[in-house]
């Protein structure tokens, strides 16, 4: 945990209207640093978006390349498709949406690809339904099931991955 300095009070408010005045200046500060926060959690979410979207034209490419041009089974095209978008997707996270700056990169890496093996058996499944079962086009339900996934690996790259806890305690 951060050590933060406490709060010192080197004035006591004598009279109700100091008090009054103390309170509000305190509630304003909040308030301009919950603004921050949230501004802060805005932008990240439009870099995601925005350099995320590299990483699911990377994935889509490839199923469809190896799938649909080269013939492989639709399993082994997304397994295929998968490695190469988290490789890049873990370089695009790690320096343009999180700006994670670790000593340990291999180590976020291997973090990266273990959260990731969850939300691709997740795809795989959808895969599996939609192709096989339901007998869907394989790239309109790949689609669907990578934009499921993309969830999933936001919350697991903010939280668990990129977190800034992580960052100060690997440093």
């Amino acid at each position: 945990m951060d050590k933060q300095t406490p709060l010192q009070h080197h004035h006591y408010p004598a009279t109700e209207s100091e008090y009054e005045a103390e309170l509000t200046e305190t509630e304003n500060e909040f308030a301009e640093q919950l603004e921050a926060v949230k501004e802060k959690a805005h932008k990240e979410i439009q870099r995601y978006l925005l350099w995320g979207s590299l990483g699911v034209v990377v994935n889509i490419s490839v199923f469809y390349l190896f799938n649909n041009l080269l013939g492989v089974e639709y399993q082994i095209s997304n397994l295929i498709a998968w490695v190469f978008s988290v490789q890049a997707s873990f370089w695009i996270d790690k320096k343009l949406v999180f700006k994670h700056a670790s000593a340990h990169p291999f180590r976020d890496m291997g973090k990266f690809y273990g959260t990731r093996i969850f939300t691709y058996v997740l795809e795989a499944l959808i895969l599996y339904v939609g192709i096989s079962l339901l007998s869907f086009h394989a790239t309109i339900t790949k689609v669907i099931g990578h934009g499921l996934a993309i969830f999933g690996n936001y919350f697991f790259s903010k939280w668990f991955i990129f977190n800034k806890k992580t960052q100060k305690t690997t440093n």
